[in-house]
C-alpha cells in the first residue's frame, strides 16, 4: 500500500473524528488502553516482593470471615393440626361471645330531685312548687320524653310566559318539569329552584337557537343546556320549529312549609 494511501486514510479518520468531536475521547481511549497495562504490570511486580508474616497468617487465619458458621435453626412445632388449633371451625349458630350482664346493662337513672309536685327525669332541676297536680303531669311528660318536630320547606314559582311583544299568560306555583310556554311547544322545561330558592332553573330545548336575557347559562352562554333566572328577571328564547321568539319572566319564587 502506498504511503500517500495511509496518510489519506488516517486524514481522513482523524477529520471525521474532529467533525463528530470525538477526538478527544479517543485519544484517551488510546492512551488508557496503553498506559493501563504497564501500570498493572508494575504493581504486581510490586506486590511478588511483599512477605507475609507467621502473624499476619494467623490472623488471617482465625479471621470469623473465614470461619464456618452453623446456625441454630427451631422450626417449632410440626404437627399442622397444633398449629392450626386456633383456626378450628366453629358452628356459625352458636354464641361464640359471652352475654353481657345485667349489671353492666343497668344505668344509674336514679338521681332525680323531687320538687312540691313530683319528681322529673333530668338530674338537678325540680317541676317547681305549686300543685301537686302540676308535678304529677311534669313527671308523666318527662317519662315519655321530648319529641322533636321536623319541618319541610319547598320552594314554588310563579312565572308570566307568552310571545315576545305580546300578552303575557301567568302561571303560578308551576310543577316540576312543566312545559312552557304549553305542552304542544315544550321551549322550556321547569326543573325547580336552587338551594335556598335564590333561582328558578328551566332545561332548555334542543331546538332553541338563541338564548338572550337576564338570565343564567349553564355550562356556558355558546351552549346554553340549563337556563337559570333570579326573581324579576326574564329571557327571551328564539324556539327553531316556527321562529318565534318566547318571553319568560320569573314574577316570584315563594317558600311553603310541609
Amino acid at each position: 500500500m502506498n504511503a500517500w494511501k495511509i496518510r489519506k486514510f488516517f486524514g481522513d479518520v482523524v477529520y471525521d473524528l474532529r467533525s463528530r468531536n470525538l477526538l478527544l475521547v479517543v485519544i484517551m481511549l488510546v492512551v488508557a488502553i496503553v498506559a493501563v497495562p504497564v501500570i498493572l504490570s508494575g504493581s504486581g511486580s510490586g506486590n511478588d516482593s511483599l512477605s507475609i508474616g507467621p502473624g499476619a497468617q494467623s490472623s488471617a487465619t482465625s479471621a470469623p470471615e473465614a470461619q464456618s458458621a452453623v446456625l441454630a435453626y427451631d422450626p417449632g412445632v410440626r404437627n399442622f393440626k397444633q398449629r392450626l388449633n386456633d383456626l378450628s371451625s366453629k358452628n356459625p349458630f352458636a354464641q361464640q361471645f359471652a352475654a353481657p350482664t345485667a349489671a353492666a346493662n343497668s344505668l344509674d337513672s336514679s338521681a332525680t330531685v323531687s320538687g312540691g309536685g313530683g319528681s322529673t327525669g333530668i338530674p338537678g332541676t325540680s317541676t317547681g312548687s305549686n300543685g301537686g297536680s302540676g308535678g304529677g303531669k311534669q313527671g308523666g311528660g318527662g317519662s315519655g320524653g321530648n319529641k322533636v318536630k321536623t319541618q319541610t320547606y319547598v320552594y314554588e314559582t310563579d312565572v308570566l310566559v307568552g310571545e315576545a311583544g305580546g300578552t303575557l299568560s301567568p302561571a303560578n306555583r308551576i310543577p316540576q318539569f312543566t312545559f312552557l310556554p304549553s305542552q304542544d311547544k315544550p321551549v322550556l322545561v321547569y326543573l325547580g329552584t336552587t338551594s335556598g330558592g335564590t333561582q328558578a332553573i328551566f332545561l332548555v330545548s334542543r331546538d332553541v337557537t338563541s338564548v338572550g336575557g337576564q338570565g343564567t347559562c349553564f355550562p356556558s352562554a355558546d351552549d346554553c343546556q340549563l337556563l337559570g333566572l333570579d326573581p324579576g328577571k326574564g329571557a327571551d328564547v328564539i324556539y327553531g320549529p316556527d321562529g318565534k321568539t318566547y318571553h319568560l319572566q320569573v314574577v316570584r319564587i315563594r317558600r311553603f312549609t310541609k
